[in-house]
């Protein structure tokens, strides 16, 4: 059997393919024995017999197949888990694979749009029949193309998509969801910043139209307005591509809001704050995870101090020392020409499902089915895959491995974790 832990392959110093630079990334083990245990006999019991497909395996290869956008104006969702999961392929495999298999990753285009999705996870489906398929797309094509991975039995991880519409209670035993928390969680985290800690009274809403936003917005203004003393003051709605928000950050601006929320992604946030501090609007700003990226305050500047915003990970992107710089330097070596911005969260979300999806594969066996991955996935149970991700639990009836939130600031153009002293602070401001 495999005997090296996945976590330790994490953490080796390797020559990537792309580079010569070796990488540094120091971390603790994966599981326990008595963990991996459990996953053997989970995949000995657990798993209904022969309900998923196997295929896409040989003596000497397992093939994993992965879709997302990497073109169009989606592209770094797509690029970002491309590369991470690709990152820790090659760490895999430059350590012996896995029972004497070598991973294959190959990555399809879906250009972030519904028709072509279909078609290419179609394909995937029925032509390129892989072990596994790995979904690093948004949730609006996540949400189109669900169903269609569901029927297909086939192993499937979804890398990516935080909606809700998008799992199910309980979920079929071939589909898990990864790091991109569910807006069922999310709205909670929302709720309590603004009537807990910030201790706010009048709250204006931004959202992006996208499946992402809209649903989780959505929610958020179903449980504000469940609290008599939350006042919605204005709901405003973009399009994804905008680049000028003027017209909705005047009305918010008349509104008088003490926070205003913003359910959306990074691209739009960078200008939105920049705009909103532009026409003199003094409300706390929230975020959502997918706003957290370093371009956001770098080109907001001043109008991004003071901004809250989720996040997953015990780390953040752009720290300078432990385990997120040591990945930093290892992503940086094998790819760098990487644009400002990256590694961005969609390179280390994918980076921890590849090694959350390897410990199954290890903890499966050398006679891999997908049974018997499925099982051993559904053993995964407060681990830690690699150093940098947050703890993981799939052993539960909606195959969620991650509903863990936490709160980070901007505060003199560095983003941190958001401490009670902040909060204090703020809700102090909007008093």
């Amino acid at each position: 059997m495999w005997k090296k832990s996945l976590l330790a392959l994490a953490a080796s110093t390797l020559v990537l393919s792309a580079c010569s630079s070796e990488s540094t990334d120091s971390t603790a083990t994966v599981e326990s024995p008595s963990a991996t245990e459990a996953a053997e006999t989970a995949a000995e019991t657990s798993a209904p017999e022969a309900y998923a497909v196997t295929q896409g395996i040989t003596d000497d290869e397992i093939y994993i197949q992965g879709f997302g956008p990497i073109t169009g104006p989606a592209s770094w969702v797509g690029l970002g888990n491309r590369d991470g999961f690709s990152l820790a392929v090659d760490e895999i495999n430059a350590n012996g694979g896995i029972h004497g298999r070598q991973l294959r990753f190959d990555f399809a285009d879906d250009e972030f749009e519904v028709s072509k999705a279909q078609g290419v996870v179609r394909k995937i489906i029925d032509q390129d029949k892989p072990f596994l398929v790995y979904s690093g797309t948004g949730s609006t094509v996540f949400l189109s193309v669900a169903d269609q991975l569901r029927e297909a039995k086939v192993p499937t991880f979804n890398g990516f998509s935080g909606s809700e519409a998008a799992r199910q209670t309980p979920e079929v035993p071939n589909l898990y969801h990864g790091e991109a928390v569910s807006t069922l969680w999310v709205t909670p985290s929302f709720v309590e910043m603004i009537n807990v800690n910030l201790k706010a009274k009048r709250v204006a809403i931004m959202n992006e139209d996208g499946e992402w936003g809209k649903t989780l917005c959505a929610g958020l203004v179903a449980e504000l307005e469940a609290l008599p003393e939350i006042e919605i003051v204005t709901q405003q709605t973009y399009g994804a591509a905008d680049t000028d928000f003027t017209g909705q950050l005047i009305a918010v601006r008349d509104a008088n809001p003490q926070v205003v929320v913003n359910c959306g992604l990074f691209p739009a946030a960078k200008i939105l704050l920049r705009q909103a501090n532009e026409l003199g609007i003094e409300a706390v700003w929230l975020g959502d995870a997918g706003q957290a990226n370093a371009t956001v305050w770098a080109e907001a500047g001043a109008g991004a101090e003071d901004w809250l915003f989720n996040w997953y990970q015990p780390q953040y992107l752009t720290d300078t020392t432990g385990a997120m710089a040591e990945f930093r330097t290892k992503y940086l070596a094998s790819y760098p020409d990487a644009p400002e911005g990256r590694p961005a969260h969609s390179d280390t979300f994918s980076y921890d499902a590849a090694y959350i999806i390897a410990n199954a594969l290890d903890a499966a066996g050398p006679d891999l089915t997908a049974d018997k991955f499925l099982a051993a996935m559904s053993a995964v149970e407060n681990v830690n895959p690699t150093a940098i991700s947050p703890n993981v639990n799939c052993a539960n009836e909606r195959n969620e491995c991650f509903i863990e939130l936490s709160w980070n600031i901007v505060t003199d153009g560095t983003a941190r974790a958001a401490t009670a002293d902040d909060y204090s602070r703020l809700a102090a401001k909007i008093a």
